[in-house]
């Protein structure tokens, strides 16, 4: 019989803050779990979710296990499911993402389970894969080019090439993806890179988000074939990368931006995904709103100052000179 878990216990044990800047976080001990078994578990069966959270919590919320972790939350590996993750909310989820949306054939990383006892853990689908940018890029963002080094620009010239080697057919199934989420009224975001999963034989993409009733006919939220060359670019810190390559490097580097924006435009084409770049410039001027970085109005990292570089090295890239003066 499941013993009786004190659900203040539950929700009170983790310090949410620190799993959001990848300290270690102390979980109760196993001892204080029932005995109750992950790979168990059937949702359509009557369990028990006080004594599920807490095994989850214990097996999963451990620092070797961790993923990644962004502005809203921190995920794990779940050892004894390897076909799921565990994400951890800071706070609310701001994301909202539906469990009803997605047929169950069709992997985007979609939750499958939300604790009850403890709201901040969602069980979701693993993705194929591994991030496509610098780990801790939401530091890195906020803070000067020191923290980009040489090894992380020649880190970022490989894996850019690597994606302008793939075949076409690649591209084309990312556009299909994308245009899944635009249909059901998803937004990418495609401004964190590392949303951008790449595996041996496929790219796949992650975090999006249900756009607002009130905000689908303005348009500032419609995707494009440019969030996906977004996350490839990583448009945010691509100056600082640029300014680390070698001549020969750079002019290589370029050839890679106008293959990767050829493909992707062409496999948005096959599949009815928005090829107009400028939908993207819209969609970040329009959030940077919320995105400041940091609160100078001069700050040479600005979303909308970034962007327009951005979208100018797609239109001519063999022309293109990086207008952003890196301090």
């Amino acid at each position: 019989m499941l013993g009786y878990v004190d659900a203040t216990l539950l929700r009170n044990r983790v310090d949410f803050n620190k799993i959001a800047k990848n300290q270690q976080v102390l979980v109760s001990s196993p001892a204080l779990c029932p005995n109750f078994s992950l790979s168990s578990i059937s949702f359509r069966a009557n369990y028990n979710d006080e004594a599920f959270t807490c095994q989850l919590e214990s097996e999963a919320i451990k620092e070797e296990n961790i993923l990644g972790s962004g502005a809203n939350s921190t995920v794990y590996n779940i050892p004894s499911k390897p076909d799921l993750v565990l994400k951890v909310l800071n706070n609310d989820d701001p994301n909202k993402i539906s469990m009803t949306d997605f047929p169950a054939d069709i992997n985007f990383g979609q939750p499958i389970w939300q604790s009850k006892t403890n709201p901040r853990l969602i069980l979701m689908k693993k993705i194929p894969g591994s991030e496509h940018s610098i780990a801790n890029w939401c530091d890195a963002i906020n803070h000067p080019k020191k923290d980009i080094s040489a090894e992380q620009a020649q880190l970022y010239f490989s894996q850019v090439d690597n994606i302008a080697q793939r075949p076409q057919e690649q591209f084309d199934k990312l556009a299909q993806k994308v245009k899944i989420l635009s249909d059901l009224n998803y937004k990418l975001d495609s401004i964190n890179p590392n949303n951008l999963m790449v595996a041996d034989n496929e790219m796949n993409i992650i975090d999006f988000f249900k756009i607002p009733p009130w905000e689908i006919d303005k348009g500032v939220f419609e995707n494009s074939y440019a969030d996906i060359v977004s996350l490839m670019l990583d448009f945010t810190l691509l100056p600082e990368y640029f300014e680390k390559f070698s001549p020969k490097q750079k002019e290589n580097f370029l050839k890679n931006v106008a293959i990767i924006n050829e493909k992707a435009k062409l496999g948005a084409q096959k599949c009815g995904l928005s090829d107009d770049v400028e939908k993207y410039r819209t969609y970040i001027n329009y959030t940077s709103q919320w995105f400041q970085i940091p609160d100078r109005d001069d700050f040479y990292r600005k979303y909308e100052i970034r962007v327009s570089d951005f979208i100018n090295m797609l239109e001519n890239p063999f022309e293109w000179e990086c207008s952003t003066k890196i301090q």
